[in-house]
């Protein structure tokens, strides 16, 4: 894995003071692409570049909670130039596609979700 991601990552479970589990870090380029995991063709994880998170203790896995890791992996990330960061409902995608130790050219930090936002009334 890219040690600055690993880096990243420490970071984050030090800042939120809470264990924290890896759910899907590298994977092979065959089960990337399996139809299954959903993934894209220029998926981090078969680089060793991403990492998806979530907090050990499933009862902390909520919303506002998964939020939490999004904004201070977010604040994280801006010292170091940025990351890719996927918000889904019970786990952050992070990844160091601007910063990996694979890197050949700067390429820009991503956002995406899939989170379900609650409405404003």
């Amino acid at each position: 894995m890219d040690p600055t991601l690993i880096a990243v990552l420490d970071e984050c479970r030090k800042r939120l003071g809470v264990r924290m589990v890896c759910n899907s870090g590298y994977r092979c380029p065959v089960y990337n692409a399996s139809p299954s995991i959903g993934s894209s063709s220029g998926s981090y994880h078969p680089k060793h570049m991403a990492a998806d998170v979530t907090f050990a203790r499933r009862g902390l896995r909520d919303r506002l909670n998964i939020l939490r890791v999004f904004v201070e992996l977010e604040n994280i990330g801006r010292a170091y130039g940025g990351l890719g960061l996927g918000l889904y409902p019970s786990f952050i995608h992070v990844d160091s596609r601007s910063f990996g130790f694979g890197s050949v050219e700067a390429v820009r930090p991503a956002r995406w979700s899939t989170f379900n936002w609650p409405r404003l009334v």
